[in-house]
């Protein structure tokens, strides 16, 4: 340990550091007495405020309130982003659900439609529901997957690489989804 000799408020002391430590002690030696400086001679209360200005300072150029940790900070915002994408791709879902959803219900009406006609048109209406049938299936398939996948907040806290394109992917499976209930809706043929 080496003895450095400080002065603060015109008062001088001797502390003990490492030797590697001696010049960062003197820069913080420096910077209280900045502060201690302005203030009346009561060297006590003087050297009090000069630390508690000193302070309030480091914790606001570190953006945290005295107590709380940046880490933690940091920690807490990462917290509410993942929150916020988890709720983006819960409504991505459901919304995928409720497409597919539709889906089998135009299947239904098509279906029952298809059973009250007859000949060509039943043959037709018949080929559109095999169709229908393996685009659900292919659906159902897609939204499983899906519904398999890791949500990205899980692979962060595990320290796993985020799967980016999840979200988008999902998106577009709602619309097609979506775009297929809009198509048997309109009784286009070409769905």
């Amino acid at each position: 340990m080496s003895k450095v000799e400080i002065t603060i408020g015109g008062q001088d002391f001797a502390i003990s550091c490492a030797p590697e430590d001696e010049q960062r002690v003197r820069e913080l030696v420096s910077a209280i007495d900045g502060y201690y400086e302005p203030l009346t001679p009561r060297f006590s209360q003087n050297i009090l405020f000069a630390c508690l200005r000193a302070a309030d300072d480091v914790f606001d150029k570190a953006d945290v309130s005295p107590g709380e940790d940046a880490e933690t900070k940091q920690m807490r915002e990462r917290l509410a982003s993942v929150e916020q994408e988890r709720d983006r791709l819960e409504a991505a879902l459901s919304s995928a659900t409720d497409a597919r959803g539709r889906l089998e219900r135009d299947l239904r009406n098509a279906r029952e439609e298809a059973a009250s006609r007859d000949g060509a048109e039943a043959k037709a209406q018949s080929d559109r529901i095999a169709l229908l049938e393996q685009r659900c299936t292919d659906l159902q398939r897609r939204l499983e997957d899906a519904q398999m996948q890791e949500l990205p907040f899980a692979a962060a806290a595990s320290g796993a690489q985020v799967d980016e394109d999840l979200l988008p992917a999902l998106e577009r499976f709602a619309g097609l989804l979506e775009s297929c209930a809009d198509k048997l809706e309109g009784g286009d043929g070409n769905a």
